[in-house]
């Protein structure tokens, strides 16, 4: 019975991951283009071809801001945990390093996102805002990306790293995107 259900779920990969690379082969210009430009063009396209509001966009503007609502998916749903477990943890001692660094770098994260997303008035100047964070931000690696996560972790810490990890890998390419809509040089 175990295999069958290996089975079962080793061919839902398949189909899924088949059409990923069906939805990505067919991806149109207007996400190719920008995504020819980026560090990750695979991964940069495959995101932005699931997303039927991408494959509508006829500038890299409206591509960057769903790449980056991305990030901001993995970032909420990763504070979400650690604001959890936090929690469960007060009064109990101090929390384990891998919790403190990654909800701290996760925090950082999210709130450059927030204010990203609430700014309204000058679209130029959030992305220059951004861009300029981003800069700081993946020249030194924080410690949850450099060392997290440890054995001593247990699975909400590593799914928690995980999920920041995952956010941390897409920065590039969301970096390269706002380049673009800059005209600058990273």
């Amino acid at each position: 019975m175990a295999a069958v259900g290996l089975l079962v779920l080793v061919g839902l990969q398949v189909v899924v991951g088949s059409m990923a690379a069906q939805e990505a082969g067919d991806a149109p210009a207007s996400i190719t283009g920008p995504c020819s430009r980026t560090g990750d063009k695979k991964a940069c396209v495959e995101l932005l071809s699931g997303i039927p509001e991408a494959r509508k966009a006829t500038t890299v503007g409206p591509l960057a801001e769903l790449y980056l609502q991305a990030i901001a998916n993995h970032t909420t749903e990763a504070k979400a945990m650690a604001t959890k477990l936090l929690a469960t943890m007060k009064g109990k001692g101090v929390p384990p390093v891998c919790l403190q660094q990654c909800t701290a770098s996760v925090d950082t994260l999210s709130n450059a996102l927030a204010a990203f997303f609430s700014a309204s008035a000058d679209v130029n100047k959030k992305y220059r805002d951004l861009d300029g964070f981003l800069v700081g931000f993946l020249k030194q690696p924080p410690i949850c990306m450099s060392v997290c996560p440890i054995r001593s972790c247990d699975m909400e810490e590593v799914t928690i790293a995980d999920k920041f990890h995952q956010a941390w890998k897409m920065l590039g390419v969301a970096h390269d995107l706002i380049t673009q809509i800059l005209g600058t040089k990273s």
